[in-house]
């Protein structure tokens, strides 16, 4: 009965979370990557989510050029930029430290200039 239960609420959240996803008309990727999200949750596999996002990214964002693939990478690239800045701000490091976060630095920059070259293009 418990197994039931537990299929039961797990359909039930995907369904709630499709149906609101549809009423608030996110992009249909957006709504993947949150199916994706839950799935992964429900199933207990903590990387299905981030592999489902890899894939959107190379298929659609780098191979399609799709922007709104674009844009969550643009987002999730900034957000480790900003975090790689605070880092290398940060005197705590020693030189070795500093001058390896220094080259995740720069990476960083040149990869948020060709995700958004490739979206402006």
């Amino acid at each position: 009965m418990a197994e039931k239960d537990f299929k039961f609420g797990a359909a039930e959240r995907l369904r709630t979370a499709l149906n609101n996803s549809i009423t608030l008309a996110k992009d249909p990727l957006e709504i993947i990557m949150e199916l994706a999200e839950i799935l992964g949750e429900i199933s207990g596999e903590k990387k299905y989510a981030s592999t489902v996002r890899k894939q959107i990214k190379d298929v659609y964002g780098l191979a399609l050029n799709n922007k709104f693939a674009l844009d969550k990478e643009i987002e999730d690239v900034s957000a480790r930029l900003e975090k790689i800045k605070a880092a290398y701000e940060n005197p705590d490091f020693d030189d070795d430290e500093h001058q390896r976060i220094g080259f995740a630095l720069e990476r960083h920059k040149a990869e948020l200039e060709r995700l958004n070259a490739m979206k402006d293009a």
